[in-house]
């Protein structure tokens, strides 16, 4: 028949295009559906039935489609997963490699220092003073952070303190939300002092959902808010207990380090023999920075090569879905094409049949 002459050039047509196309299509078959739709007018099938293998054979074009998309977004999820990875391997790396170096440059340094002392015993004394000092120096920074920190915790634990009295006053009536709020304000602030907003971000949630109530109270939000901000304050005092225990930690060493100093000042003709073994040190500390940056240029090379090959898989994976919904589209472009050519046969027939029934008629 004409109409599946032609629309067998059009398969092949289609088929020549992609001459390496991956097989879609190993559950269904054009020429099988071909084969059906001319068994079934060969048969005098009415044309709804007829339609009805297009319209299956659609249906399992599309769902095939749908299928195809969800596989091809998880590949697209794992690709960009890929990339982050292997992105973040590669950063890392840099700032290893650079961090290394700074290190190396730094025991380097101290290296020559320290042979250059070894040649001038008098600066040993200039050094060590210089050291002592930036020893004290450095507590006396300490000690005013380790204040004004004393201070912001505090000032959270106050806060939280008023919180609680203030929420008090609104179950019973004689304070409002708005000296609420204002509170809140500061704990806000108290929390980026202290560096703990994340612990402090439930009880604000939970005076947003207080505050929204309105004139309404229910006692067991409130409640609720009461036994956070306990759990809270328990919280902050827990973390204000171990910054004064660090504080004296932190002293007690600044403290250490001035009597090893100070010995060291005392100890000058002994110098020489302590010098050597902070030489040998450093010479370790230089092979071990050296030993750090080759493996960091060797892990950015490599996971640069694997970053390298994830795209060019992932580029396949894109060309592969490219060209299988193509595929299926030239299918369904197929499918329409003869629809459209069964359609207008079937109006051909059935206007030849009117034209013989009239002729009979006449004669």
């Amino acid at each position: 028949m004409k109409i599946f002459a032609l629309l067998l050039i059009l398969v092949i047509v289609s088929g020549t295009n992609h001459q390496q196309r991956l097989n879609y299509t190993k559950q269904r078959s054009i020429t099988s559906v071909m084969a059906e739709v001319e068994m079934k007018i060969k048969s005098h099938s009415p044309l709804d039935a007829v339609l009805n293998i297009l319209t299956l054979f659609r249906d399992s074009v599309n769902e095939e489609q749908v299928n195809h998309d969800q596989i091809f977004n998880v590949e697209l999820n794992e690709c960009q997963s890929e990339y982050d990875f292997r992105n973040a391997e590669i950063q890392n790396s840099k700032n290893t490699f650079r961090d290394s170096n700074v290190q190396l440059n730094t025991c380097q340094y101290s290296k020559q220092r320290t042979i250059d002392q070894q040649q001038i015993n008098q600066q040993q004394e200039n050094t060590f003073q210089q050291h002592l000092n930036t020893i004290l120096q450095t507590a006396d920074s300490e000690q005013g952070y380790f204040k004004k920190r004393n201070r912001q915790y505090e000032d959270s634990l106050n806060s939280i303190e008023e919180a609680l009295t203030i929420l008090e006053g609104i179950s019973f009536g004689y304070r409002s939300f708005s000296e609420l709020s204002k509170v809140s304000q500061r704990m806000l602030q108290t929390s980026f002092d202290i560096n703990k907003t994340s612990i402090y971000a439930p009880i604000f949630n939970a005076f947003i959902q207080l505050a929204n109530q309105g004139e309404s109270i229910d006692l067991s939000l409130l409640q609720q808010v009461e036994h956070l901000l306990n759990d809270l304050k328990s919280t902050i005092n827990n973390a204000y207990n171990q910054f004064t225990e660090s504080n004296s930690q932190s002293v007690a060493l600044f403290n250490l380090q001035k009597e090893k100093v100070n010995k060291v000042l005392s100890r000058l003709q002994q110098q020489y023999e302590k010098q050597q073994i902070k030489l040998d040190k450093l010479q370790t500390c230089i092979g071990v920075q050296q030993a750090v940056s080759n493996s960091a240029q060797s892990k950015q090379q490599r996971n640069q090569q694997l970053l390298e090959q994830a795209q060019a898989l992932c580029s396949t994976f894109q060309t592969e879905y490219n060209y299988g919904t193509q595929s299926r589209r030239n299918e369904i472009q197929l499918v329409n094409q003869l629809e459209q050519m069964i359609r207008q046969r079937f109006e051909e027939v059935h206007e030849e049949k009117i034209v013989l029934q009239f002729a009979k008629l006449k004669y």
